[in-house]
């Protein structure tokens, strides 16, 4: 939308399963309230996002720019925070190549949280030290991507992208443990602690046939290294196509994603590490992912453009976590 803003709020609510709960037996020593109730609980979590983007694209600009700030909670932890992304595409025709920059500020909190703990306040009624750690922390995250689309006929067009992502500051998780081990037996807890840096680097490739107007066949395949030692590999199918009229849109998805884990992940280690995690998101694991996102052109109210969005997905990984989520979103232009 030329020399005005067009806006995103969202919401998005999901309900994730943590697969097998972990105990903490008699043995380890040093277990409290706060590592007990993170460790053994085997209930699943319901988290909340809300986000809000505005695009703004100059007249005659080949670039656009899009401020937004975000929050997103769970039970036991907080993120909020800002972000801004510039993205311009330098050439037209059949061959577009583009280029985009995004950074994203965000601050953390870990803990039982009330609205109080949310913006980093004292709570109420806990004068007694529970061993949450509620430090607000921070990190940045740098991402820059480069890419083309190329139009090979009517029916045919591909597009391919490098992209790279940097990321400074405190990059663990608040209150997550590491079980140590005498042989088989847990004996102690110990901090999860990560570098405070990360550096990422990802390949896209994209093709989509569109064989019939509002119809298309696409797939996604992307590939991924960090210096962490993680490797992730993945594929996505994709049907999209209308509602018997333009305004009205349907895309249904796939995604298979296999996960080579961190050097950083320990296996019933018997000693403290510098580094050390047992966070099974960067484990090793297999992820089966799918969906549906349906977008409808609503009508023109008082000189607005609205579009609405909903979608919704579930997602099984072979660790035993799984997952399942609703978006409602919208957007709105002049």
């Amino acid at each position: 939308v030329n020399n005005s803003p067009r806006r995103r709020p969202t919401r998005i609510t999901s309900t994730i399963g943590p697969g097998r709960a972990v105990n903490a037996p008699d043995t380890i020593t040093n277990a409290n309230s706060k590592i007990t109730n993170a460790t053994t609980a085997s209930a699943s979590a319901t988290n909340f996002t809300l986000s809000g983007i505005a695009d703004i694209k100059p007249e005659d600009s080949d670039w656009t720019y899009s401020p937004g700030a975000y929050f997103a909670y769970q039970p036991t932890y907080v993120s909020r925070g800002l972000d801004f992304a510039a993205k311009g595409e330098l050439a037209g025709g059949n061959f577009t190549p583009f280029f985009s920059y995004g950074v994203r500020w965000d601050s953390l909190t870990g803990g039982n949280l009330r609205v109080a703990g949310i913006f980093g306040g004292r709570l109420r009624n806990t004068d007694i030290d529970d061993g949450y750690d509620r430090k607000l922390r921070n990190r940045v995250t740098h991402n820059l991507q480069v890419g083309f689309t190329q139009i090979l006929s009517p029916e045919w067009r591909i597009g391919a992208s490098l992209q790279y992502t940097r990321q400074d500051g405190y990059l663990a998780t608040p209150n997550e443990q590491v079980t140590l081990y005498a042989g088989d037996t847990p004996v102690l807890f110990s901090d999860e602690r990560l570098p405070n840096s990360r550096n990422r680097l990802q390949l896209n490739f994209r093709v989509r046939y569109s064989p019939l107007l509002n119809f298309s066949l696409g797939m996604d395949h992307s590939a991924y290294v960090d210096d962490w030692s993680i490797q992730n590999y993945a594929v996505e199918p994709s049907l999209q196509g209308s509602f018997g009229i333009p305004e009205a849109r349907w895309h249904l998805w796939y995604r298979f994603a296999y996960q080579e884990g961190t050097r950083f992940h320990r296996n019933k280690p018997g000693k403290a590490y510098k580094f050390q995690t047992d966070d099974p998101d960067l484990d090793t694991f297999r992820t089966h992912n799918g969906g549906a996102v349906f977008t409808f052109d609503m009508p023109e109210t008082v000189g607005y453009r609205w579009l609405l969005t909903v979608s919704t997905n579930a997602m099984y990984r072979t660790d035993g976590i799984w997952g399942y989520g609703f978006l409602v979103g919208s957007e709105f232009g002049w």
